[in-house]
C-alpha cells in the first residue's frame, strides 16, 4: 500500500478481523451446542447467521490483504447494520423490565460494553479505509489501476514516448491557438454586451 497506514493501522486491522472472527466461532460453537441438545429453530438460524459471518470476517481479510475497498465496505456496512441491530434488541429489552433489578443491570451493562468495542473496531477499520481512499486517490495519474469489478486483469504495454514536434508543426498550433483566443474574446465580448443590456 505504501501509505502511512501500514505503521499502525493494517496490524490492528489484522486483530481486529483476528478477534472478530475467534468471537464469531465460539458465538458458532454455543449455537451449534444449543441446537444439537434443544433441536430449536432459533439456535438453527443463529448458527446460519454466525456462518454467514464468518464469511463476512473473511470478506474484510481479503479486502486488507488485497487492498480492495469494496470488501472492506461491505464489512463496515454489515457490521454497523449489526451495531444498530444489537442496540435496538437490547435497549428493547430494558424497557420491557417491569422492576429494576440491579444485579440484572449488571449484567446488561456487560453487551453495551461489548457495543462500544465492536465500535471501536469499526472505527479503526473506517480510518483504514479512509487512508485507502485517501492514498488510492494520491497516486499517480500514470498507473494503471486494477479494475474492480472486473472479469480478468489486463496489463497494458507503457505507452512509446511520442517524437518532438518539429517547428513546422509547432507554428500551425501556435496559429490555431491564437485563432482560438480571437474568438473567445468575441464570444466574451458579446456576452458582456448582451449583460448591459
Amino acid at each position: 500500500m505504501g501509505s502511512n497506514s501500514d505503521g499502525y493501522l493494517v496490524p490492528c486491522a489484522y486483530c481486529i478481523a483476528l478477534l472478530d472472527f475467534i468471537s464469531a466461532m465460539l458465538f458458532a460453537i454455543i449455537s451449534g451446542v444449543v441446537f444439537a441438545r434443544h433441536g430449536h429453530w432459533s439456535a438453527l438460524l443463529a448458527l446460519i447467521f454466525t456462518l454467514f459471518w464468518m464469511l463476512i470476517i473473511i470478506v474484510l481479510l481479503a479486502g486488507i490483504y488485497r487492498r480492495k475497498l469494496g470488501l472492506i465496505r461491505f464489512w463496515l456496512v454489515f457490521t454497523c447494520l449489526g451495531i444498530l441491530l444489537d442496540g435496538f434488541i437490547l435497549l428493547y429489552g430494558l424497557t420491557l423490565a417491569i422492576s429494576v433489578n440491579w444485579e440484572g443491570v449488571k449484567i446488561t451493562v456487560l453487551p453495551f460494553v461489548g457495543l462500544a468495542v465492536e465500535m471501536t473496531f469499526v472505527y479503526i477499520i473506517y480510518l483504514l479505509y479512509l487512508d485507502m481512499i485517501d492514498y488510492s486517490a494520491s497516486e499517480s495519474p500514470y498507473e494503471e489501476k486494477y479494475r474492480e469489478r472486473s472479469g480478468c486483469e489486463v496489463e497494458y504495454a507503457e505507452e512509446e514516448e511520442k517524437p518532438p514536434l518539429d517547428r513546422k508543426d509547432l507554428k500551425r498550433m501556435e496559429k490555431q491557438a491564437k485563432e482560438r483566443m480571437k474568438r473567445d474574446k468575441a464570444v466574451l465580448k458579446k456576452l458582456q454586451k448582451q449583460m448591459r443590456k
